[in-house]
């Protein structure tokens, strides 16, 4: 009978050498894959956080200016007219979390939580207004009083049955003085609402990109007096927001975009050198946000910038380790009887 021969030694180190070569390459293979879909798990919660309120500002500009055809709301409180409004590279509010440099900013007055009612008396700046049905009306709204041809902004401070006390108005600038309005229309938006006028609770809001402890983050202003106070971060890796104005200055539809040239179409603020018409109807908004992942990839040395959006140059090439998403939404503006 022959004897049995096992592996020598230089065997055995030969097939361990073998069998580490094998795992290396596995385990590659796996931190690999993991590293990817981390990646991919980071990229896809960046677009989702973005998501939600990219939807929510969507709403804002559809429900614009209600009530008011002419897309402008007096407030009589802060003398001057509101309504949607697309500010292009605007640099305010400043200060800790305000604009970053080269994104736009949002003001808007919209309904909200579809609580309408009407008037059951002559309103002509009186502090005191019998409504309807003062039913999801509480301490502290603001609400629009329309005759669907003019709109005025009251700030609610007291509901009684169906009996609201408002806001006393600014002596400094009564509803039948509206001079600093800048607008075709300032002699007619003053009032005296008659009984059965509309009655709208809304909400005046402003959205700009601002950085919150050293990152991106779209921010809000829900009353839209740039007051630090109240700031509100909405989403955290939005780094950019651009918005392009469609303007119907012809009044014939907006016609065919050519963003390669300036002032070359009905759509502003997609070309760098493009100026805010004076003239035409606001028919609608284009709202652009480029989120990021709120972490760098690892080991990538700087292989990423910010990509160009609108009017908006992209950041230099390589100058960060973030992957980006880039969602795009146009809104017609509902309100206001018209659309593209």
């Amino acid at each position: 009978m022959r004897a049995k021969r096992g592996f020598t030694l230089i065997e055995l180190m030969i097939s361990l050498v073998l069998f580490s070569f094998v795992i290396a390459g596995v385990l590659a293979v796996a931190v690999s894959m993991s590293q990817g879909f981390r990646e991919q798990r980071a990229s896809v919660q960046a677009e989702g956080a973005v998501r939600v309120p990219l939807d929510f500002m969507a709403d804002a500009v559809r429900q614009s200016s209600p009530g008011a055809p002419t897309n402008l709301v007096y407030d009589s409180y802060a003398c001057t007219g509101l309504g949607l409004t697309a500010f292009n590279n605007p640099g305010t509010p400043s200060g800790a979390n305000g604009i970053t440099s080269g994104t736009d900013k949002l003001d808007v007055v919209f309904a909200s939580g579809a609580v309408i009612t009407s008037t059951r008396e002559v309103y002509n700046n009186n502090t005191s207004l019998a409504v309807t049905d003062a039913t999801g009306i509480t301490a502290g709204d603001s609400l629009v009083i329309t005759d669907t041809g003019q709109a005025v902004l009251v700030k609610v401070t007291a509901v009684s049955g169906n009996t609201l006390t408002l806001q006393a108005l600014s002596s400094a600038c009564p509803a039948t003085s509206i001079a600093a309005i800048p607008v075709a229309n300032q002699s007619t938006i003053a009032g005296p609402y008659p009984a059965a006028s509309l009655v709208i609770r809304v909400q005046h809001a402003r959205f700009w990109v601002g950085q919150v402890d050293g990152n991106p983050t779209l921010m809000m202003d829900p009353d839209g007096n740039d007051a630090t106070v109240d700031w509100e971060p909405l989403a955290e890796g939005v780094e950019d927001l651009q918005l392009v104005k469609g303007v119907d200055m012809a009044a014939d539809g907006l016609g065919a975009e050519n963003a390669a040239s300036a002032d070359a179409d009905e759509w502003r603020f997609n070309n760098s050198g493009d100026t805010d018409p004076n003239t035409g109807t606001l028919r609608a908004i284009r709202i652009t946000m480029i989120a990021r992942t709120t972490s760098g990839l690892v080991g990538n040395l700087k292989s990423f910038n910010r990509p160009a959006a609108e009017d908006h140059a992209a950041a230099a090439a390589n100058s960060d380790n973030y992957r980006r998403r880039i969602l795009k939404t146009l809104v017609e503006v509902r309100n206001m009887s018209v659309s593209p």
